[in-house]
């Protein structure tokens, strides 16, 4: 039987304080550890580098078996890349479309990201050691680590079988 982990919702907002801590620490250390790399990305930008990056390999990822060249920093083939729309980012992320726009434009200057031939935009190809990113994976796991640990021992997450 497959062990799954759960979120306990009365345990959540009895202990509301210590789950948002926990997400926004993990935020922050997701940042902080963007920042060591040599670019300059705000957390607005780094909010929508994100959420580009998940949705480019959201196909990848409903796999049932992801192959093993690609679950690590091999440059995926393109028809595995889903661009997103700037109005896909904006309802994704909760921030303005004009905002979006403004800051896709500016990290399409700036190299971050690309508009795709098939619509919206994606990270240009080789980012992972372009940006140096390899190093930052790290940091934010043991953050990562951290949040759930604390996170089991509030009740606030759990394991369930099943």
């Amino acid at each position: 039987m497959a062990v799954r982990v759960v979120s306990n919702p009365e345990r959540m907002a009895a202990n509301w304080r210590i789950a948002m801590f926990g997400l926004a620490n993990l935020f922050l250390a997701t940042h902080r550890a963007f920042q060591s790399t040599d670019t300059e990305i705000n957390p607005t930008e780094l909010q929508i580098y994100l959420t580009v990056a998940v949705a480019n390999v959201q196909k990848l990822m409903r796999e049932r078996h992801i192959p093993e060249a690609y679950c690590g920093t091999e440059i995926l083939p393109r028809e595995w890349v889903v661009p997103i729309s700037r109005n896909a980012i904006a309802s994704a992320t909760g921030l303005p479309r004009e905002t979006v726009r403004r800051h896709v434009e500016k990290m399409i200057a700036r190299e971050l990201l690309i508009e795709d031939p098939r619509g919206g935009v994606t990270p240009p190809q080789g980012m992972v050691e372009k940006l140096g990113l390899t190093p930052i994976l790290e940091p934010i796991m043991i953050e990562f680590c951290r949040t759930a640990e604390m996170l089991i021992r509030q009740g606030v997450i759990d394991r369930a079988e099943g």
